[in-house]
Order: structure tokens, then C-alpha cells, then sequence
């Protein structure tokens, strides 16, 4: 299980990037997360809304499914479940390449002699268990959360959504409850109601019945089956 503190370094209202490591390419759940080079704020609300607008449709059209998707100043956060990591990658590479050039075409004086706009490609790393993926969405929520409380603005988040029960795809109304036996506007509480350690704490008693092939069947890549759609063909342990 990831432990939250290093999940994304010891700041819960800041970002710090992850030492680069060799990505896990036998996960199907990835948390990842993009940095602007040098830091720059490069999402207002406008292309804040354009990025995930983009992200829902680039994700439809390669069966890539969005959990959470959060757009911070200056990086973004994404929870993103696929057959393979090749599928979430090269969704990500549509969406930089696009919000790239939009960004570009905002500050044409600014990003010239071919100056970056994120910081080389998306870190990805494998969630490996459901403890894990509970604690990573406690992590974005927070993130989301702090900024707010500090009267500072957040391009994009899922969260508002969530709260409501506004699900459009590729986001998947069922599978909230496949994995954590809760609707999503529940989940949203469950975060609200509890701090990091707390989620960790509770998460890990909700979860206590899991099996290895539990967490498998949801995290881990089976080559010799092909893709399915899991909220039809397992049930979660914790489900109602």
C-alpha cells in the first residue's frame, strides 16, 4: 500500500513532484500528475475547463475510464483506469500536446524558441490496492480543498460534480460503488467528514476482507483475458 505521506511528498496543499521512477506498466489504475515547466501557472478557469473537456472525450474515444480528475494552477491530477498503461499514456499525450498548443496560442511571446509548456511527460504511478486508490482521492480532495479554504481558485475539479451525482463519461456512475461500496456523492463524504489519516484508518478496516485476487482483479493487468468492464463482472466485497 502506498503510504500517504509520500504519495506526493509530505505537503497536502502543495505539490511536490515524485522522483522519477520506472513505471509499473502491469497496473490498470494509474494515478497521474503533470507539472508546468518551471512551475508556471498556465490554467485559468478558461483552459482549465478546456483541458478536462478534452481529457473526458480523448478518454472516451480510447475506453479509458476518469475516477478523479483534478486541474491545479499549475499541474494536474488525474486517476485514470485503463486495460494498459499504453492507453492512459497516450491519452495524455493528445491532451498536453492540445492544451500546449492553446496555451501557446494565449502567450505567443512568452513560449517561443520552442520553450516547454509541462515538464517532459506525465509521471504515472500504479495503484496497486483499494486502500491505496481510497487514499490517493482523499489526497486530490484535500489538495482541492486547501487551495479553496486559502481563497485561492481552482481551475478544474471533479469534486463539485461528484458531490451532486453529475456523472457524465468516461467518468462511470457504477463502478464508485464496484470499488469502494459507496456512491460517489457518499465518497465525497467520507472524505469531508475525515482527515488523511483518518480515511487511511478507515479505509483499511472497510477493506479488511479484500483478497489478493480482489485487489488483482481491479488493479492488476491480466494479459491473457481480455478488457471487460468491471462494475458487471465482479462485486465488491464491501458493496451493499
Amino acid at each position: 500500500m502506498l503510504d500517504f505521506n509520500e504519495l506526493m511528498g509530505h505537503e497536502t496543499n502543495g505539490f511536490v513532484q515524485p522522483k522519477r521512477m520506472r513505471t509499473d506498466k502491469n497496473g490498470r489504475i494509474y494515478h497521474a500528475t503533470q507539472r508546468a515547466a518551471g512551475k508556471e501557472f498556465i490554467f485559468d478557469k478558461e483552459i482549465g475547463k478546456y483541458r478536462h473537456n478534452l481529457l473526458c472525450r480523448i478518454c472516451a474515444r480510447f475506453n479509458v475510464k476518469i475516477i478523479f480528475s483534478v486541474v491545479m494552477s499549475n499541474h494536474t491530477h488525474d486517476v485514470l483506469m485503463a486495460e494498459n498503461v499504453e492507453e492512459i499514456s497516450k491519452v495524455l499525450r493528445l491532451v498536453n500536446s492540445a492544451v500546449s498548443h492553446k496555451v501557446r496560442e494565449q502567450n505567443p511571446r512568452k513560449y517561443t524558441n520552442g520553450k516547454r509548456v509541462f515538464e517532459s511527460r506525465p509521471y504515472l504511478r500504479a495503484i496497486k490496492d483499494i486502500v491505496s486508490l481510497t487514499t490517493v482521492g482523499k489526497y486530490d480532495y484535500d489538495n482541492v480543498k486547501h487551495v479553496l479554504e486559502r481563497g485561492e481558485f481552482v481551475p478544474y475539479d471533479c469534486f463539485w460534480a461528484l458531490k451532486r451525482g453529475i456523472i457524465v463519461k468516461p467518468y462511470d456512475k457504477e463502478l464508485y460503488t464496484a470499488l469502494f461500496g459507496m456512491s460517489e456523492k457518499e465518497l465525497c463524504d467520507f472524505y469531508e467528514s475525515n482527515d488523511s489519516q483518518m480515511v487511511a484508518k478507515l479505509a483499511r478496516e472497510r477493506f479488511k476482507d479484500w483478497t489478493k485476487l480482489d485487489n488483482d482483479h481491479f488493479f492488476k493487468v491480466d494479459f491473457s483475458k481480455p478488457w471487460q468492464d468491471e462494475t458487471e463482472s465482479v462485486r465488491n466485497p464491501c458493496a451493499p
